[in-house]
């Protein structure tokens, strides 16, 4: 079995404290499943978050943060499709800056069919160029953008480039 590094265990960890003890709300938000725009270009194709999104619960986008070490993004298109977005600091201080892919509790997340399996992601890419860029980060929502590498999770070798990314979401409260 393989070890699981201590950034990916203690990212899991207030991921899931997140949603088990709620994050930033956003009290001025103008429907409950519309909480802002993510949007990026894979492989020369368009993507934005969109209605249905999530098939269970119908959102779009949402964002959920600790307000100190950790912004989780997550965005669901009318295809299904899924993009995730986690940025990390152990130290605390999470503001607007750019932070490598590489970096320690840092990744990037797609998957074409939300319920189906495999997907590709970040981890374990080394020599990944990308970033994540936080512009703004205030008490209701995080803006920014981002570039970089995903892998298929089941072929190492299929790698896709996500370029052009871009988000202005809303935080969630749970």
């Amino acid at each position: 079995m393989k070890a699981i590094s201590f950034p990916l265990l203690l990212s899991l960890f207030l991921s899931l404290v997140l949603v088990a003890c709620g994050g930033r709300t956003n009290r001025n938000a103008s429907s409950a499943t519309d909480k802002g725009v993510v949007q990026f270009t894979m492989d020369g194709v368009d993507w934005i978050s969109a209605p249905p999104g999530h098939p269970d619960s119908k959102l779009e986008e949402e964002a959920i943060t600790d307000g100190n070490t950790l912004v989780r993004i997550q965005a669901f298109g009318a295809d299904g499709s899924h993009l995730a977005l986690e940025i990390f600091q152990a130290a605390g201080n999470l503001g607007p800056g750019t932070y490598p892919i590489t970096q320690a509790g840092m990744r990037g997340f797609y998957k074409k069919d939300f319920r189906g399996g495999g997907g590709y992601l970040t981890n374990g890419m080394p020599d990944n160029p990308g970033s994540i860029t936080i512009t703004e980060l205030t008490d209701d929502h995080v803006a920014g953008t981002f570039s970089f590498r995903l892998r298929n999770s089941a072929n190492p070798e299929d790698i896709r480039e996500v370029t052009k990314g871009s988000f202005d979401v809303m935080f969630s409260n749970y």
